[in-house]
């Protein structure tokens, strides 16, 4: 009997790097939870970039394994290189038998026959700085194990997508000078310029840059290329300012092969509190339970530090260590008895690291998850020639609509404003004053919340059988989507002039939809909302800071700055600004150009900062200054619990660029209605 083959839709990547095997910072419970998610989410491949295995950690353990075998054997210096060449061989294999045992395979049902099951390739990119040449040799031996597992170029190669016809590069570090710098760009970036500078090949449609310890979601438009960079799957030793996420991405093309989405999930609020995930063991007395405690706040401690902490005799603490050392490990759901040990050269007591590398589990949330997603736009910019506004005005709600965002934010310079002469130079379409570019503002805004509205209200309401003004205020109440923005430096420039900057634009946004959804109503013969205009104004807000349903919170900012040329510096920035009102999400503006940004915190946990470009295709300006701009708006979707968040999807959407307004054109129409030659346009 014959089955049907599936038609894949789309494409996922799992994205996973430096787990780096042989290290202190090695966790089994990290990798088991990173496949874990690649198994859930179905990804059609995975990749591992970098750091398959911990370079120097390796190198030491493969010397001294050499040197213990070839201790006493008298041979010549050929016969001694012969037999170092056969027991280094003898202790990769040995590791790469060990990585193919520890590294889990994920099937799904195969496409071709959906009634078997197919395994998921992994593929290797390892990475001269990070493996080294052992890490190669581990990586080859690993293929010849696992039929699952490929390995691909050393330093990066090339990836063709199937079913949605894109071409991605992933990229590992090649040089250890790379790895230092305080912003998490910096070295990412340089990766991509040396490969960019180097290669004699076409440009693929993203880089993916591996081995960093950063995410980061770049699009193109700044820059000529666009790209992502991937946690580590590994607990932190080494100080590296640049290196702060653990934990792994998923990249997805969808069906349309339009606008990649790019997950990030996030360890490490799992791995910063491992410790807690260790019990005493039955039978337990007190003293015992007292003395794991002070070993899980401090990470160890001396027969010293004990007897401080605990006030008690020293013989009763040597007692309680003796009997310690003594019990059984074990290990179930979360809860974790790891065995202590004695380091004789510290005279410190640890919790056994070989148990908590290999055998210790997390304890992995579960739901219910809180769920927020948002769609943000800045620098409208309403009155310039330069806006796309049917980009805006056609594209924003679809995308509003096709991510069921909730949430949608302006992050400042909704209008165009008029200094700097800019009515003069023809920047401004027909003239338009402070007050009109404000009324303009506001029905744009206002005509993508209305659409929004109007194809989530007929929806709701179609399989409502009894229709009251209750169910209508709660359905108007559910549809509306929720809009919340702040001012930038274009807006606040009719300040100094005494006026209340954008007070016209939040008036005439309350009036316009109130209108709109008031006809929309008696359109579709449903009784009118008798609440409609405080509905309509409490989803109206100027605030720089607000709580997401989730409880997260959210800044707004429009800093009055220009951009930076190390990328990331300006959403770090952000971030650490607002750090001091506690926000876990930071939306920004104002630099014309688009980055996504996470950074985990001790005190806050996984943060984001999505920076945002401009609906605007460049300006006279820019133009003159050699700077490209990031048109387009963006989504973020946050998964979080208890006020921690566990992942962050992010997009940015643009339009095709298009040729601004031209005022001569609206002139000469003018003019040629009067039946008059038209002026001649030396643009054109």
């Amino acid at each position: 009997m014959t089955t049907k083959a599936v038609v894949q839709k789309g494409a996922k990547i799992g994205l996973i790097s430096r787990i780096d095997y042989g290290s202190k910072g090695f966790r089994q419970s990290l990798l088991d939870m990173a496949f874990n998610i690649f198994r859930k989410e179905g990804t059609h491949f995975n990749i591992l970039g970098a750091g398959l295995i911990s370079q120097k950690d390796i190198t030491q353990e493969m010397k001294a394994y050499v040197k213990q075998e070839l201790n006493g054997h008298k041979k010549t210096g050929a016969e001694r290189f012969a037999a170092k060449q056969d027991l280094e061989d003898k202790f990769l294999i040995k590791i790469a038998q060990q990585l193919a045992k520890i590294i889990p395979i994920t099937t799904v049902p195969d496409p071709e026959n959906i009634n078997k099951e197919k395994k998921i390739d992994l593929f290797i990119i390892t990475s001269p700085a990070f493996d080294g040449v052992l890490g190669e040799r581990v990586a080859q031996f690993l293929s010849e194990i696992r039929d699952d597992i490929r390995v691909w170029n050393a330093g990066g190669d090339r990836f063709p997508v199937k079913f949605v016809n894109k071409l991605v590069w992933a990229l590992t570090p090649q040089k250890a000078v790379w790895m230092r710098g305080d912003y998490y760009s910096t070295a990412v970036e340089r990766v991509i310029k040396d490969k960019r500078k180097q290669t004699s090949q076409s440009s693929p449609d993203l880089f993916i840059v591996f081995g960093f310890g950063s995410s980061i979601h770049k699009p193109k438009g700044e820059l000529e290329y666009q790209y992502l960079s991937v946690p580590v799957c590994h607990r932190l030793e080494e100080t590296r300012v640049s290196e702060n996420q653990i934990g792994v991405g998923v990249l997805e093309f969808p069906p349309d092969a339009s606008e990649h989405l790019y997950r990030v999930y996030n360890f490490k609020d799992l791995v910063s509190k491992e410790l807690s995930f260790v019990v005493a063991p039955e039978h337990a007395t007190t003293i015992e339970k007292k003395i794991i405690d002070v070993i899980k706040s401090r990470g160890w401690a001396t027969r010293g530090i004990l007897q401080n902490d605990l006030r008690l005799p020293l013989e009763d603490i040597n007692e309680a260590l003796k009997s310690l050392t003594k019990k059984k490990t074990f290990r179930r759901k979360g809860e974790n008895w790891p065995g202590i040990y004695y380091q004789e050269a510290g005279k410190k007591h640890y919790f056994d690291l070989t148990y908590i590398q290999e055998k210790l589990k997390y304890a992995v949330p579960v739901g219910p998850w809180q769920e927020d997603r948002i769609v943000n736009f800045a620098c409208m910019h309403a009155g310039s020639v330069e806006t796309d506004y049917h980009f805006f005005v056609n594209r924003v709600p679809e995308i509003i609509l096709s991510s069921g965002a909730t949430t949608l934010i302006d992050a400042g310079d909704t209008k165009e404003g008029t200094r700097h002469n800019l009515m003069s130079k023809g920047e401004i379409i027909a003239g338009m004053n402070n007050t009109q570019q404000e009324k303009f503002a506001a029905h744009m805004v206002g005509m993508v919340i209305a659409k929004v509205f109007k194809e989530r209200f007929s929806v709701a309401v179609k399989d409502q059988e009894k229709i009251s003004d209750a169910l209508i205020a709660d359905l108007v109440n559910r549809c509306l989507i929720r809009f919340v923005y702040i001012l930038g430096n274009h807006d606040t420039w009719e300040a100094e002039d005494g006026h209340d900057p954008l007070e016209l634009f939040h008036i005439t946004l309350a009036k316009f939809l109130t209108k709109e959804i008031y006809n929309y109503l008696l359109s579709q013969k449903l009784p009118p909302c008798t609440s409609l205009d405080v509905l309509v104004e409490n989803k109206i807000e100027r605030k720089e800071y607000f709580s997401l349903p989730s409880g997260l919170k959210v800044s707004i900012q429009h800093p009055y700055m220009a951009r930076a040329k190390t990328t990331s510096l300006r959403p770090q920035e952000m971030l650490v600004f607002a750090k001091s009102s506690s926000c876990q999400i930071v939306i920004g503006a104002n630099f014309h150009v688009s980055e996504m940004v996470c950074e985990w915190d001790m005190d806050l946990g996984q943060r984001v900062c999505q920076q945002i470009g401009t609906i605007k295709h460049g300006s006279h300006f820019e133009r003159h200054k050699m700077k490209q701009v990031d048109q387009g708006i963006g989504f973020l979707r946050i998964i979080s619990k208890d006020g921690k968040v566990f992942m962050t999807e992010s997009a940015f959407y643009g339009g095709a660029k298009s040729q601004p307004v031209d005022n001569l054109d609206l002139v000469n129409s003018f003019i040629q209605s009067l039946g008059i030659v038209p002026i001649v346009n030396l643009k054109k």
